[in-house]
């Protein structure tokens, strides 16, 4: 019996090591290395489109969010070249905006409805080497509340919105990046 219990515990701390030495070398590849010089933040005039009834009180900061997601994820390795990161689109619309009312047609009186529209576009370029890669992330949100609710609830369920439509545009990103930008791609050791 003594001898099936050595044998698990055997299997069980192997298993551990195997599977914290796979999360570990995981975690360590998880930046995207470009060949390129230097990184722009160049979003597009007026691209903050806040059309609601009553102040938001949202903390979620769009710009902020995708600068440090660059920051943490993109290592610039290169002699030439430009990462250019844009946000086209950041725009907050809700049912009582007079232009926007027949987009919320299934609301009813005492119900309140907000549509959020992310859009953030990466252009990697070096016209040295003559090559262009580019990525567009949208995303796409909306929250309903039937119901009185007060304007900190109302805000709070739209920050945690905001910030889970960030974490899919940084999906997004990092898909677009490994697929389109191929021709950028280097690793850490060069």
């Amino acid at each position: 019996m003594n001898f099936f219990l050595n044998k698990k515990l055997i299997y069980f701390l192997f298993f551990l090591f195997f599977s914290f030495l796979k999360t570990n070398y995981a975690l360590s590849n998880d930046k995207i290395y470009l060949d390129l010089l230097t990184v722009k933040f160049d979003n597009k005039i007026n691209y903050k489109k806040y059309q609601t009834s009553t102040q938001l009180l949202t903390k979620t900061d769009l710009d902020k969010e995708i600068q440090n997601w660059i920051k943490q994820n993109i290592v610039l390795k290169g002699n030439s070249g430009n990462l250019i990161v844009q946000i086209l689109d950041e725009s907050v619309i809700d049912s009582f905006a007079e232009e926007h009312k027949e987009k919320f047609s299934f609301l009813s009186k005492d119900g309140i409805a907000y549509k959020i529209n992310f859009k953030v576009k990466i252009i990697a370029e070096n016209k040295k080497n003559n090559a262009k890669g580019e990525v567009l992330s949208i995303v796409k949100g909306d929250k309903t509340f039937l119901g009185s609710f007060s304007i900190n609830d109302r805000s709070k369920a739209i920050d945690e919105l905001m910030q889970n439509m960030i974490v899919k545009i940084n999906i997004h990103l990092r898909k677009g990046i490994n697929k389109e930008f191929r021709d950028f791609l280097t690793n850490k050791y060069n």
